[in-house]
């Protein structure tokens, strides 16, 4: 687990700058990324900022070694504190970062797969393309979902 410190006043003080400062340094529960798209692929309109947060690990983004796990107040400090930092973010940007963590849990559960050939690089074959553009296919897909499932409010999209 991360060394982090758990005061998570959210007024600059207690080590925040080094916490995280974009989606994409966020250590996810990749369990809850792939429920997020199974529910989006039912039809569910979601709140991408929202459902981004409910995807955090924050306890081991933020708990440290030894130390007592993280309360849920702690917890729910650190979401306003991000809440906050990602609000002005585009909605297209959290859908990416999204998608990106979904194929990230798809590649660990073994439903998608890259071959040796494409992992050692350097043979310009065509299958291996292909894989290359079905694997960004999918991803791309799993975006536009995403994108299509945002529910916030009109006026806070970007």
């Amino acid at each position: 687990m991360n060394e982090r410190s758990t005061n998570v006043s959210g007024n600059g003080s207690g080590g925040e700058s080094d916490w995280p400062q974009t989606p994409g340094e966020l250590v996810y529960l990749l369990d809850a990324v792939v429920e997020l798209f199974e529910a989006i692929q039912q039809g569910t309109r979601v709140d991408l900022l929202e459902r981004l947060l409910d995807c955090v690990d924050w306890r081991e983004m933020f708990g440290a070694d030894g130390a007592a796990p993280l309360s849920t107040g702690q917890v729910e400090e650190l979401r306003r504190y991000y809440r906050a930092k990602f609000s002005e973010l585009d909605r297209f940007y959290l859908a990416e970062q999204l998608s990106t963590e979904l194929m990230t849990a798809l590649m660990a559960s073994g439903d998608m797969r890259f071959s040796e050939n494409l992992r050692s690089l350097g043979r310009d074959r065509p299958e291996l393309w292909q894989e290359i553009r079905t694997f960004f296919s999918r991803k791309e897909l799993a975006t536009s979902m995403a994108m299509l499932a945002d529910d916030s409010p009109p006026g806070e999209r970007n």
